[in-house]
C-alpha cells in the first residue's frame, strides 16, 4: 500500500470519528455514565437460609406457634414390625405435664400402652394392661422401679424378652446420667423373671439379658 492510501485510509478514519461523535456523541455519552452507575451499585450479601429461617419463625411467632425444642417431652418404647415383617422398637414421644416427673411419667405411659392412633399404625406392647407401678424411688445414683407381679407374668420368653427391653428402653432415656436402674417386684429386687425364668443382670442396661 502506498504512502497516499495510508493518508487517504487515516483521513476517512478521522472524518468518521468527527462524524459519529457529532451525531451520536450525547447517546454515547448517556450509555457510558449508566454503565457507571451499575459499577456503583452495592449489591449486599444476602443469606437465603437465614431469610426463610427467620420469615417461618416470625409466622409461627404470629400464629403463636412455640418451638417444638422447647417442650420436654418423654420418650416411650413400643413394639411394631418393619417393611419386612421383623420386630422393632418404637419410639414415641409423650409432652411432659408441668412439674410431672419425668422418669415416672413415661413408666406410665409405658404401662398404659399405645393411644388408639399408634394402634392403627400398628404399635402394641408385650407389657400385660393389668401391671401396676407401684412406685419410683430415687437418689443421686440409684433409682428403683417397683412393679405390680402382673408384669412377669403372661406370654413366653419372646413376650417377656420385648417387656424387658421396653422397661430398659424408656427407663434409661427418661432418668438422669449416671444413675444405676434397678427393678423391683412388689417390694423385692429379681434376679430371675418369668415361668421360664429369664435371668436379669442389675443395675439394667441393654445386656442385662444376655446370658
Amino acid at each position: 500500500m502506498s504512502n497516499f492510501s495510508k493518508i487517504v485510509i487515516l483521513i476517512l478514519i478521522v472524518l468518521s470519528f468527527f462524524f459519529i461523535k457529532e451525531k451520536y456523541g450525547e447517546q454515547i455519552a448517556g450509555f457510558i455514565n449508566k454503565t457507571k452507575m451499575v459499577k456503583e451499585i452495592n449489591i449486599p450479601n444476602v443469606d437465603i437460609n437465614k431469610s426463610i429461617n427467620e420469615a417461618i419463625q416470625t409466622i409461627e411467632q404470629e400464629k403463636g406457634i412455640n418451638n417444638r425444642n422447647e417442650k420436654d417431652s418423654a420418650s416411650i418404647y413400643f413394639l411394631a414390625l418393619d417393611s419386612n415383617d421383623n420386630g422393632i422398637y418404637k419410639k414415641v414421644q409423650r409432652e411432659l405435664p408441668k412439674g410431672k416427673n419425668k422418669l415416672e411419667f413415661s413408666i406410665e405411659e409405658l404401662l398404659k400402652g399405645p393411644n388408639l392412633m399408634e394402634k392403627t399404625t400398628g404399635t402394641y406392647s408385650e407389657i400385660p394392661k393389668t401391671t401396676k407401678l407401684i412406685s419410683i424411688k430415687q437418689s443421686k445414683k440409684r433409682i428403683i422401679i417397683d412393679l405390680s407381679s402382673d408384669f412377669q407374668y403372661g406370654g413366653g420368653t419372646d413376650s417377656i424378652y420385648s417387656r424387658m427391653m421396653q422397661l430398659i428402653k424408656t427407663a434409661i432415656n427418661n432418668s438422669g446420667k449416671n444413675k444405676k436402674i434397678y427393678l423391683y417386684i412388689e417390694g423385692k429386687q429379681i434376679n430371675t423373671i418369668g415361668g421360664e425364668g429369664i435371668m436379669i443382670t442389675q443395675p439394667l442396661n441393654e445386656k442385662s439379658l444376655e446370658i
